[in-house]
């Protein structure tokens, strides 16, 4: 009955392990005085219920059970996202997957090295050669349906031959980083908000822009005249139902500022799962808006007088021994972390000159200072509660497990090395203090003012260099060196409507 709350949305699942914890657990510990202190399953144990040896599952286990009482699919989705933040996939048919499986084979694919080192248009990096083959190694713990019916879909990571892990796989770096956390008794929870811009499709042959707004009946944030307008109305309920349909249960839905644009939140999950789950959304929502004859955006500012589109993530942590929230200093000192080394991270987060149309002050868009705040959303970071900050310098155009894989590599060394939050509790807009109030603060750096600038702190960052691995570094920068390169040989409005095309 719980696992059927939860799949519905109508219990989170911290709740129901809470309520069994309760029921079976303490109910009879204190019934029967037993004096007993609850401790809980390693991973090892909790994750596995298969038929193997050690208690794990096959993937044939998985998929099986994946698919228990629902109609096969056609085509199985394995998807990886590149530096340029460009999602790929390759799709197999599924009597091919069942066939390798149930042989007991692996449905690793192999895929060309020169994939972690392409441009949007697939024009590879100076310096690199289209030789040597990476295998694309499906994690069957990401299976979703969709994003379009008769389709599942999973991610994958990338691994040489001997199925070894290599640095430049953005997902492989997102899993390290966890684990250095988790060494150091940190256990990550994260929630996306997807925000996104419906365009109008133009006919390209009579028009110079592909897109432009929808009709303005006065949209604006919150508002709900918007949702009366059929058309938007029965999009974003369809979005809602096939998201829940694939097992993502959306926690709110809202009109934002600009006209058009709208916000859905996602539940907080564990780092890898949580960006898993961002990318399939993100590929459901804009697979509807196509079929409603719409086009979804992510571009970060798409148009020059209206509010900006970010990418906000929800931060918080527990304990790894016990789950309980940690300590003040030890929270802090992860937050600290992160804002020592924010503007190298802003590499990651703010990757694309159209990151930096929307980071400005007083627009609610998280300021251009290096800051926290409670329930300050003109602070780069905003304290909620406890633990619980939002990071507030990350957009679409990110690759979001590079970009976490930054931020949680920077807060556990900032525990490991006991950082102290020097930084004062920002209570106003950054931009409006004095130098003298400033300086108080503790805010006395400005965020990179684009991507060149980005660029140079990341790689003068010698400790994020270090935590990240000089060859992840060296390869990034040199994509997105390249990437900027093309864009300049665009005119603005070509560049604004070539990155609506792609994101």
């Amino acid at each position: 009955m719980l696992c059927d709350y939860v799949r519905k949305g109508l219990l989170s699942w911290k709740a129901a392990v809470q309520l069994t914890r309760d029921v079976l657990f303490m109910n009879s510990n204190k019934l029967y005085r037993l004096g007993l202190e609850f401790t809980e399953l390693s991973d090892e144990w909790s994750t596995g219920a298969g038929d193997g040896a050690d208690g794990s599952r096959s993937d044939l286990d998985v998929l099986e059970y994946f698919l228990k009482g629902k109609p096969a699919p056609d085509l199985v989705r394995i998807s990886w996202m590149d530096f340029t933040a460009m999602p790929r996939m390759r799709m197999i048919p599924f009597r091919r997957i069942m066939s390798i499986l149930e042989q007991g084979n692996s449905p690793d694919i192999g895929i060309t090295k020169a994939c972690l080192g392409l441009l949007q248009n697939d024009v590879l990096i100076p310096g690199l050669a289209a030789t040597g083959e990476y295998r694309l190694h499906p994690d069957f713990s990401s299976l979703h349906h969709g994003p379009v019916r008769g389709q599942i879909s999973m991610y994958g990571e990338f691994r040489e031959k001997d199925g070894s892990r290599i640095p430049l796989c953005p997902r492989t770096q997102l899993i390290r980083a966890t684990e250095f956390a988790a060494e150091r008794n940190l256990k990550i929870l994260v929630g996306f908000e997807i925000e996104f811009v419906l365009l109008e499709r133009l006919d390209t042959t009579k028009a110079p822009r592909r897109y432009e707004t929808l009709n303005n009946d006065g949209h604006a944030w919150s508002v709900s005249r918007y949702f009366a307008d059929p058309r938007v109305q029965k999009l974003l309920r369809d979005m809602v139902e096939e998201l829940a349909t694939a097992g993502i249960f959306v926690e709110q839905v809202h009109a934002e500022s600009a006209t058009g644009q709208f916000e859905l939140v996602l539940p907080p999950l564990p780092p890898v799962e949580a960006v898993d789950t961002l990318l399939h959304a993100r590929d459901t929502i804009a697979a509807l808006a196509n079929a409603a004859g719409l086009k979804l955006t992510l571009h970060p500012k798409p148009f020059a007088k209206t509010c900006g589109t970010a990418g906000h993530a929800h931060l918080s942590l527990a304990g790894v021994k016990n789950g309980t929230e940690p300590p003040t200093k030890v929270y802090a000192a992860f937050y600290a972390g992160i804002l020592k080394h924010l503007r190298a991270i802003n590499a990651f987060t703010l990757s694309s000159p159209a990151s930096y149309e929307r980071v400005a002050d007083g627009c609610w868009a998280g300021g251009r200072w290096v800051s926290w705040g409670t329930q300050n959303r003109e602070t780069a970071l905003r304290k909620i509660e406890g633990s619980h900050w939002e990071l507030k310098c990350l957009d679409g155009l990110a690759n979001p497990y590079l970009a976490l894989a930054a931020v949680f590599l920077a807060g556990a060394h900032g525990v490991a090395e006991g950082e102290v939050l020097t930084w004062g509790d920002c209570e106003v807009d950054p931009a409006l203090l004095t130098d003298n109030d400033r300086a108080e603060l503790g805010v006395t750096q400005m965020l990179p003012a684009g991507v060149e600038e980005a660029l140079e702190a990341l790689q003068g960052d010698d400790v994020m260099v270090g935590l990240l691995g000089d060859e992840l570094v060296e390869r990034y920068v040199a994509v997105k060196e390249a990437e900027l390169e093309m864009l300049s040989t665009m005119k603005e409005e070509e560049r604004r409507q070539w990155i609506m095309e792609r994101y």
